[in-house]
């Protein structure tokens, strides 16, 4: 045994495969369970001594020589200043500049410089003797656990277990790992078939990435006894995701047996195609086998159109298309693939619409398409949402009768953009007097399902009666829903896993378990610690302390970020201290309930509770936390009954003090402005909502200038949480928020959002900014969400977009934001039903941009501008019958004259 154990200390294989043979069947699963506790010693690194220390002249004193020489400066030569000792180069330097007067120089002496010039290499030798030093021990540590790992397989009994071992996870006992160089001991140990047996045991247990580090091992295994290729998408993904070091990818398969069988499933299974997708090299080689032959080109292509008909991730697609796009398939090669080519029209990713439509029309130049393919290819480009697609068919469209494409056309006519579906309109009509009565009636059977102006146009043409206007939605206001009812000790588990798991952006959430955490706190701790205990953290944090505290259970040691400077937010650091005050409450004497615990999911408090509370509190001798008590009053609704005044102004203690006078003083609305952030080196200038810190509680206000506060949105925190704090005045969270929304960076999420709809209080310029920076986000996501929230305030009573709109002018005549981005929630709003807010915000807008240059979206903001006009409406703009007056049919000046003729005002 101790020879086994000697042999595993010297990562020697070969010498251990020699001592396993030697040992019979019992005497190696007597050896199992010594193994099972054993570790092998970790090798240490090698010390690397370090170097002696340079003689030092004059240990700590800096002398500085002062003499004549150089050029002369302004009639006088300058005095140059020479470092005659030093004890560290960056002293000497700093010393000597410090030292130095207008016009001196500081120039060290040789020395100095052949002193410094030995210390970096010094540095640098040591550095690079030491990273060896670990690399050496990490090898050898390295060859211990792969011989320890082949004297446990070796020994096991049955191959199942060995497969269970192999697999087991990391805990405090490092797993046995085979490499492939273990293998031909492995082979002479157990034997073929028991090999045979563990190979087909490590497939079945096959997990994608989970396989990976194993996989190396299974496919040498596999081959050294013969087996087949696999089947299965998770070992085919690892086959694919395998780093073949020292071999060309396209040689070994041109080479490899398996190949042919694995090749199928690189288009057919999505495992092994996402594998394929991260692996840049397997396009390239998949490329160069088609090129020599070794693959058939066709085999590729029809693979390629099989993985893009199935759909997927951008991400796995873009290759497949790629290599589609490299090959350059003629059109003989594409002949039997019509179908699947004119299902790709309806693909989501834009760039595979765009090369099967170009295929198609290539097919058409070398036999034209039947009509029926003619009219599904119609259908599938009108109703692309891409205004560059369905321009191209349209275009083409001008060159091929129409008779038998009707069907398709229908599909432009009720496309969402105005624009598209009148250009439909403009190809039909020069023709409808030739088109067969049949088709004249499937087009006048379908006006009553159109809207708008191509509705009109086309009952016009056809001389039948108008489509009706479609009916306004009416927006109406829903009053915020009750805050849910209290948690129960598992429901508290269950919202403490999700919270720890996604993270901490709910903040109805996030009430509900402070709430559960004080109840479980008063109520039976031992109960809530046997439940709790499974959800508590490994790491440190809030949300640990605060279980700790109310059940007594050991946190984990608090850990104390180097960064966490940069963390630093206003009100993050609010919610923060509400929870430390909590912890340290629950662990001594916690209070009978909060006052700050919501009524709503708006955040507002009950007055009648915490007044209720607040007398429980001056008769029973306890008091609320400040934390706690300044949450309540900034959590109170905007009005406030008469009685709950009249009660407050009875309490004594200091707290009921503070709520009475806080009933009686009228709070003043909050003072927001915008200010200019000039641009700096890597981003242009930013426009940031200020919120004046005279007036308003110390937790809310933030002092930092427009330059301070746009420096640290690098660091995105999480602002779900912020607008509940001060759910009566909106402006205040708005103007905490705004500042991390001027970057494209980091991604703030959406919930924000809804905790600023539901809050209270007039709409001012931090609230503006926020829409108008998400009105124009990168991400759909913001958008469709700043769409919701549009629709939700504009029925409000009094709420007015006129700002919003006016910023959206602001910011992307500036090109700060992108107006094309702008429309797609406000087209949204207005099929909501949000009109009067659409018109406010467009109409606010236009002053700007038409008086900057054109850009991408301002035709479409035109026109969804008159779409959005309430009747009787004016607006009095140069610029915009300037532009109604150009010449041309471009589609700019077209919309511009529909809303000129609509607004009036000259």
């Amino acid at each position: 045994m101790r020879e086994v154990f000697a042999r595993i200390e010297d990562g020697d294989l070969e010498a251990l495969a020699e001592v396993l043979a030697g040992l019979s069947a019992g005497d190696r699963a007597a050896l199992l369970p010594l193994l099972d506790g054993y570790t092998p010693p970790p090798v240490l690194p090698e010390p690397v001594p370090e170097p002696e220390p340079e003689p030092e002249v004059h240990p700590g004193v800096m002398v500085l020589r002062a003499h004549a020489g150089g050029p002369a400066i302004g009639g006088a030569a300058p005095r140059r200043l020479v470092a005659t000792a030093m004890f560290a180069a960056p002293d000497a330097e700093q010393a000597a500049d410090g030292a130095r007067a207008p016009g001196e120089e500081v120039v060290l002496d040789g020395e100095s410089v052949r002193q410094q010039e030995r210390l970096r290499r010094n540095r640098g030798n040591i550095w690079f003797l030491r990273h060896e030093a670990e690399a050496v021990a990490r090898r050898r540590n390295e060859q211990r656990h792969a011989a320890y790992s082949l004297a446990v397989i070796a020994c096991v009994g049955a191959a199942a277990d060995a497969v269970k071992r192999l697999h087991a996870p990391w805990t405090n006992h490092r797993p046995p790992h085979l490499a492939p160089d273990a293998l031909p001991h492995l082979l002479r140990l157990r034997g073929a078939d028991w090999c045979a047996t563990l190979g087909r045991g490590m497939l079945r247990r096959s997990r994608s990435r989970a396989l990976a580090t194993l996989w190396p091992f299974t496919e040498a295994l596999l081959r050294a006894v013969g087996a087949p290729p696999p089947e299965e998408p998770a070992a085919v993904a690892c086959y694919v995701r395998m780093r073949r070091d020292g071999q060309r990818l396209a040689g070994f398969l041109a080479a490899d047996p398996w190949f042919d069988r694995m090749l199928p499933h690189l288009f057919d299974e999505v495992q092994v195609a996402t594998a394929f997708a991260d692996q840049s090299a397997w396009p390239e080689a998949l490329l160069e086998l088609a090129a020599t032959g070794r693959v058939e080109r066709g085999t590729v292509i029809a693979g390629c159109l099989r993985r893009l008909r199935a759909g997927g991730r951008p991400g796995i697609l873009q290759p497949f298309l790629a290599m589609l796009k490299q090959l350059a398939p003629a059109a003989g090669e594409l002949t039997g693939h019509r179908q699947e080519l004119t299902g790709l029209l309806g693909a989501p990713l834009s760039t595979v619409a765009d090369w099967a439509y170009t295929s198609l029309r290539a097919l058409h130049d070398e036999a034209p398409l039947d009509p029926a393919t003619l009219a599904e290819i119609t259908a599938g480009m009108l109703s692309r949402p891409e205004k560059k697609l369905v321009r191209a068919h349209l275009g083409w469209l001008r060159q091929l009768p129409l008779d038998d494409l009707l069907d398709g056309l229908v599909t432009g006519l009720h496309h969402p953009v105005a624009e598209l579906a009148g250009r439909t309109l403009d190809l039909i009509e020069p023709r409808l007097p030739h088109l067969p009565a049949a088709a004249r009636d499937r087009l006048r059977d379908e006006v009553p399902a159109l809207d708008g102006a191509v509705g009109q146009r086309l009952a016009a043409l056809l001389g039948t009666a108008a489509p009706p206007p479609q009916p306004v939605p009416v927006l109406v206001a829903a009053l915020p829903a009750e805050f849910p009812a209290p948690l129960d000790l598992g429901a508290l588990a269950g919202e403490l896993a999700t919270v720890l798991r996604h993270g901490d952006e709910d903040p109805v959430r996030h009430e509900l378990m402070l709430d559960g955490l004080l109840r479980a706190a008063r109520g039976d701790r031992a109960a809530a610690a046997r439940v709790l205990a499974a959800v508590m953290p490994q790491w440190a944090g809030t949300w640990a302390d605060l279980i700790a505290a109310a059940t007594g259970l050991t946190a984990p040691p608090p850990y104390e970020s180097p960064f966490a400077h940069l963390y630093v937010t206003t009100l993050g650091t609010f919610v923060e201290r509400r929870s430390v005050e909590l912890a340290s409450r629950l662990a001594a004497d916690p209070p009978p309930a909060l006052l700050a615990t919501p009524a709503t999911v708006a955040g507002h408090v009950d007055p009648d509770r915490v007044l209720s509370l607040l007398r429980q509190a001056d008769r029973d001798g306890w008091q609320p936390g400040p934390a706690d008590l300044t949450q309540a009053l900034l959590r109170l609704p905007r009005t406030v009954d008469a009685a709950v005044v009249e009660g407050a102004a009875g309490l004594a203690s200091p707290a009921g003090r503070r709520f009475a006078d806080h009933l009686r003083t009228a709070a003043a609305e909050p003072r927001t402005w915008v200010e200019e952030v000039p641009g700096q080196a890597y981003h242009s200038g930013r426009r940031i909502a200020m919120l004046d810190a005279a007036g308003q509680p110390a937790d809310v206000a933030d002092p930092r200038t427009a330059t301070q506060r746009v420096a640290a949105v690098y660091h995105q925190p999480r602002m779900a949480l912020w607008p509940m704090v001060t759910p009566s005045h909106r402006e205040v969270a708005a103007a905490h928020i705004q500042p991390y929304l001027v970057t494209p960076h980091g991604s703030p999420g959406t919930q924000f959002l809804e905790g600023l709809v539901a809050a209270d209080g007039p709409s001012g310029p931090a609230m503006s900014l926020v829409l108008a920076y998400v009105f124009g986000s990168s991400r759909q996501e913001m958008r469709l969400a700043a769409a919701d929230a549009l629709i939700t305030l504009a029925a409000r009573p009094g709420w007015d977009s006129t700002t919003t709109g006016a910023e959206v002018g602001a910011l992307s005549s500036d090109e700060r934001i992108v107006l094309q981005r702008t429309v797609q929630p406000l087209t949204e709003a207005f099929k909501a039903g949000a009109h009067t807010a659409v018109w406010q915000a467009t109409s606010a807008a236009l002053p700007a941009l038409l008086a900057a240059a054109p850009r991408p979206g301002l035709a479409d903001l035109l026109t969804l501008a008159a779409d959005a006009r309430p009747a009787g409406a004016r607006l009095d703009l140069p610029e915009l019958h300037a532009l109604a007056a150009r010449p041309g049919r471009s589609r700019l000046a077209e919309s511009a004259r529909r809303l000129a003729a609509l607004v009036g005002g000259r």
